[in-house]
């Protein structure tokens, strides 16, 4: 992870095989050095998320919104810690 100045933002990039693994660790790892729970927002993708779902399993390509959740739900059994996924 790695934090830069474009123009006037501070974006963070990173190189992973997986963008919401690398989401959901970077998530973690925010809420365990700060204490506060995190909230990250995506943009929601028409269609079947069963199908997203599937095309992610075989494929590797697919929505990041819920499979990062998925993620975060399997590592975080504790609801009031899990960082909180919105989607809009």
């Amino acid at each position: 992870m790695h934090g830069q100045r474009r123009g006037p933002y501070r974006v963070l990039t990173t190189s992973a095989p997986s963008v919401p693994n690398a989401v959901a660790a970077l998530l973690l790892h925010l809420r365990d050095v700060t204490g506060a729970v995190p909230h990250v927002y995506f943009d929601w993708t028409e269609g079947n998320p069963v199908h997203h779902f599937g095309r992610y399993l075989f494929t590797g390509v697919g929505e990041v919104a819920p499979i990062t959740r998925e993620i975060l739900r399997e590592a975080e059994p504790d609801v009031s810690r899990r960082p909180v996924v919105h989607v809009g």
